[in-house]
């Protein structure tokens, strides 16, 4: 007797357990603002928020009964996350990568093809529930909202109620242009001044980043105010140096440090769904500013789905055979929304025209 086969399993166990191991899409934005995850045991989202009052303990006679004070406020804020299911129908029968060396038509069996494969697709879906999720966290912190639409979805604008303060657009002489800055009607540096006042104010948060667009970041560094203060670690000694070398990333480059902040130029894009255009996730001559205090969360609802026994889950691949034709379908469900906690601990600015390229 031949020997046997060996066995594959695809069950949605077996697939859950692959998930994390695979390839993933850069997150700069959730990794660095949204680092909290919530899993819900609903189709709801709720998050508790303490309502920050300004508040000062009472002055009384030493004589008379204390004064009742009421105890500080929480609000829960409850949100329907978006759902997702990405489902495939691949032809597990084509070729992967070959190997250097390796014979045209690849030295793969059958079955190993298949799994090759089916793990591509689902790197790729992976992928695009990320994407997904970046693109999210880029609209909430431009506008404090997102917008959410889709198949059998009505278009729902999540309002995360921002401050209007919170979202500038800076105009004619106020720009950040070479000829403002050098006119001195522009001036990066107390911007940002006064950008992070206002948020510490409103909001009791502390801005630690500043994530800028390719343009908006070299004309910030035209301020001298600036150039002349930001300092990039390991650029040799310790005193006030740019690193002036051309860098660039896959999702964010790191700049430099000025004064309490980290610089960061973002460079990513997105396919829109409407139009089927490529677009940046952060417009150019914009800039966004941040940090922890915001207290950004991905929060994941549950899945509507038996074999997950309803359960939360951030990705929940799962895949079967139709008899005839045969064929393996994929598919990847998810519930995610982006929640900023602190939503005024976050502000974007369109600070100068984009370069038209």
């Amino acid at each position: 007797m031949g020997p046997q086969s060996p066995q594959f399993s695809y069950d949605t166990n077996v697939l859950i357990q692959v998930v994390p191991n695979l390839k993933r899409a850069q997150k700069f934005l959730l990794s660095r603002f949204f680092p909290n995850i919530v899993m819900s045991d609903s189709e709801y989202v709720s998050i508790d928020v303490d309502v920050g009052i300004r508040r000062m303990s009472p002055f009384v006679s030493p004589l008379v009964e204390g004064k009742l004070v009421e105890q500080r406020r929480y609000q829960t804020d409850t949100f329907k996350p978006a759902y997702i299911k990405d489902k495939r129908a691949p032809d597990l029968r084509k070729p992967v990568r070959r190997m250097i060396g390796e014979r045209i038509g690849g030295d793969l069996t059958g079955i190993e093809r298949e799994m090759a494969n089916l793990e591509a697709e689902m790197t790729d879906q992976i992928d695009m529930v990320d994407r997904r999720l970046e693109w999210m966290a880029s609209q909430v912190m431009q506008a404090g909202s997102v917008t959410i639409s889709g198949d059998g979805f009505p278009t729902v604008v999540v309002d995360f109620g921002r401050d209007a303060t919170m979202t500038q657009a800076l105009t004619g002489g106020t720009q950040w242009t070479a000829a403002n800055i050098a006119a001195g009607t522009a001036s990066p540096h107390q911007d940002i001044e006064d950008w992070a006042h206002n948020m510490l104010k409103t909001s009791g948060g502390v801005a630690t980043d500043l994530v800028f667009s390719t343009t908006a970041w070299a004309n910030f560094i035209l301020d001298p105010v600036v150039k002349e203060a930001v300092w990039f670690p390991g650029g040799g000694g310790g005193g006030n140096t740019i690193n002036v070398g051309a860098q660039i990333q896959r999702g964010a480059q790191y700049k430099g440090k000025w004064g309490q902040y980290d610089l960061w130029v973002y460079n990513d894009w997105y396919v829109d769904d409407s139009t089927n255009v490529e677009m940046p996730m952060l417009p150019d001559g914009a800039m966004l500013m941040s940090g922890p205090d915001m207290m950004g969360t991905q929060a994941f609802g549950q899945i509507l789905d038996p074999d997950f026994n309803y359960a939360s889950l951030p990705y929940a691949p799962k895949t079967w055979t139709e008899k005839d034709p045969a064929q393996r379908l994929l598919m990847m469900q998810s519930a995610p929304i982006v929640i900023p906690s602190r939503v005024n601990a976050c502000m974007s600015a369109t600070v100068c025209p984009p370069v038209v390229s």
